[in-house]
């Protein structure tokens, strides 16, 4: 099996050469068919690692080339190595596996693009650069991919490249990214100069090496790798880019939202536990982050009109359990909620992109309604997706929150937990607003110009397939809570660092140790599934009221809490408040170093200096007139001139 990882990445690598080089040239629409292949493929081979991996209870690596090997680099000697263990066996499934999904679905949405070719062979370069960051087992591959992401999504984000809303997004998405590169980059050479290595695992590698490293410098590299996770995670200040990715192509955002480039930023901190387990400083900011963006994103949510946007800011707000639970050192409960949120999240955009679809490009839910008539396949999929999103009992959506916030409570943040359970109130209204303003109620469109339709069975097909596990996985992989499957298939990862550093332990000892931990007490756990069904009934009773029913105004609402609703309809002002603080100030910069250095000063010397040599040469050239006599007489004139001098001077010359 080792010889056969290569696969897993090198597949959907030869699909986009191929679809780039060639896809123009196939008949009619069949520039899917090499993306669809490379994905059936690299998901084959990831399932049978898996398997390996479940079977034998050790990592599976594949070794392909070292960096540079005969360079004298200063003991820089690092594998381009793949590595498999059971948290990246989670990662590669839903990357293949929701990705496939993805390309299925690409061929029905994108079916009338003139760029179709060029469409599939960025979303197949996306999905090899997501593979090689969760697959390497050092940081500089993982950096490698990590990058790879970052470009992709500026070619995805700005597809549509005629639209300036779509470039100002994908060159927003490229630079605030590029903030967190830089953190992210500063955080790896502190790590090789502190270890001497970027490899995880092994017994020189980083994490069986942090005995003895000061608690100061650990801080430091925890700190500055959180910075890159901000930004591909969209975390914290850095998260202004997400919202505005909905300019890009719908299954761009559920492949950026779901299977990819936002769950880097969690997946690497997962990764990298053992690090920031000695760096309780750095935990805290990554809790508190977390915590700060998964309640402000939520109050966003509550009053977007724009379909994808509800679940663009819905995606910050989950994304931010994943990052407090993180910090709270809920490792397990984090990738738990990444795996059901990239099933329902994948789901709910792939819906919204099917109401899109059949709603001609309208995406305002405010020009919708009664809609479920119309698309009961997309309607009864996207509820799915909701029941999971908002936490609705026994959904995947329920169980990973859950544990979220009952592993927080327990961990010794309870006021952590509270405000994720006001979150889950706010998530559940605002989920289900969608819903009742998309497909309920009188329609709200001109029907003599708008027909909806149901989606073709290209697109209806993942939907069902995705709507399955959004409300079954909670139920087969998290119960008994906290300590179902999902905690036995991970618990090796946290036992001793994982993978290399203790490659011998099989599955057995892995379940039995998980069944020996310490678990939160019964009061918490049965208190905290009372809470979360609480919550999410009353904010979908909310939402009925108010946009099923019209028994509550939402009007009046708005009215009677006027400041909170342009604070958030305003998203807390924050890009307002970076335009003010620094877009509008680099604009002025950049304005003085162009007027004044650059076409004042520079521009200046250079034409100062073509306007001088062009005076003196026209000076210079009257000389030349062409009259023989001119001449005749210029040379008698030097010749006298010259005989002058060497008779006043001469002599002088000559004594000396």
């Amino acid at each position: 099996m080792e010889n056969w990882l290569f696969l897993i990445p090198l597949m959907p690598l030869l699909a986009f050469a191929f679809d780039l080089l060639l896809g123009r040239r196939f008949p009619g629409k069949w520039a899917h068919a090499p993306a669809w292949i490379a994905m059936a493929v690299a998901f084959v081979v990831s399932l049978l690692a898996v398997l390996r991996v479940a079977r034998t209870g050790e990592p599976v690596s594949q070794t392909l080339w070292r960096w540079m090997p005969g360079a004298d680099l200063g003991g820089f000697d690092i594998p381009f190595t793949i590595f498999i263990d059971q948290l990246t066996s989670v990662m590669i499934l839903i990357i293949t596996g929701i990705g496939f999904l993805i390309h299925i679905y690409s061929a029905g949405y994108m079916g009338h693009d003139p760029g179709y070719y060029r469409f599939f062979a960025y979303l197949s370069l996306f999905v090899f650069a997501m593979l090689v960051l969760v697959l390497g087992d050092n940081f500089l591959v993982m950096f490698f991919g990590w990058e790879g992401v970052g470009l992709c999504s500026y070619l995805l984000i700005g597809y549509w490249f005629d639209r300036r809303s779509a470039g100002d997004a994908a060159k927003k998405a490229f630079i605030v990214n590029r903030v967190g590169d830089f953190g992210f980059l500063i955080g790896m050479f502190l790590l090789f100069t502190t270890f001497g290595t970027l490899s995880f695992f092994g017994p020189e590698g980083i994490f069986a090496n942090l005995a003895g490293k000061g608690e100061g410098v650990l801080t430091a590299i925890g700190l500055l790798l959180f910075v890159g996770a901000m930004g591909k995670s969209a975390q914290g200040p850095l998260t202004v880019w997400l919202p505005d990715a909905m300019e890009g192509p719908t299954p761009v955002s559920a492949l950026i939202h779901a299977a990819t480039m936002v769950t880097a930023g969690v997946y690497m901190m997962v990764r990298a536990h053992a690090l920031y387990e000695a760096a309780p400083v750095a935990l805290l900011v990554v809790l508190i982050v977390g915590l700060a963006t998964c309640f402000i994103a939520a109050t966003i949510g509550l009053v977007q009109n724009d379909i994808k946007r509800v679940m663009a800011y819905s995606t910050v707000s989950q994304l931010g359990y994943m990052v407090f639970a993180v910090g709270a050192g809920a490792f397990i409960p984090a990738i738990f909620h990444l795996m059901t949120h990239a099933f329902f999240k994948a789901l709910l955009f792939l819906g919204a992109g099917s109401v899109i679809h059949g709603m001609h490009e309208e995406q305002d839910m405010r020009k919708m309604g009664g809609l479920r008539r119309s698309m009961p396949i997309t309607y009864a999929t996207l509820v799915a997706g909701s029941l999971a999103l908002a936490g609705f009992p026994l959904t995947a959506g329920f169980f990973s929150k859950d544990e979220i916030l009952v592993g927080t409570w327990f961990e010794g943040y309870p006021l952590a937990a509270i405000v994720g359970w006001i979150v889950a109130f706010m998530t559940a209204f605002y989920t289900f607003r969608m819903i009742f303003l998309t497909f309920h109620g009188q329609p709200r469109f001109d029907p003599e110009h708008v027909h909806p339709h149901e989606s073709p069975p290209v697109m209806t097909l993942p939907l069902i397939a995705l709507a399955i596990p959004s409300l079954l996985l909670g139920i087969i992989v998290g119960l008994p809570a906290e300590a179902g499957p999902i905690h036995q298939w991970l618990g090796p990862v946290f036992e001793g660092g994982g993978g290399h550093a203790d490659a011998a332990r099989t599955m057995a000892v892995a379940v039995a140790a998980a069944e020996e931990a310490h678990h939160p007490p019964a009061w918490l756990t049965v208190g905290g599934f009372a809470a979360s069904t609480l919550l999410s009934l009353a904010g979908i009773a909310l939402a009925w009221l108010m946009y099923g029913t019209g028994r509550i105004s939402a009007q009046a609402m708005g009215r009677r809490f006027a400041g909170l609703y342009a604070l958030f309809y305003n998203k807390w002002y924050l890009d307002d408040i970076y335009q003010a603080l620094i877009v509008a100030p680099l604009d002025v910069l950049a304005r003085i170093l162009w007027k004044w250095v650059d076409a004042g000063f520079i521009d200046g010397i250079v034409n100062g200096v073509a306007h001088l040599t062009g005076g003196v040469s026209q000076q210079l050239r009257k000389v030349q007139t062409g009259v023989v006599s001119n001449y005749a007489l210029a040379i008698a004139l030097g010749t006298v001139i010259i005989v002058g001098v060497y008779l006043l001077l001469g002599p002088q010359f000559l004594a000396r």
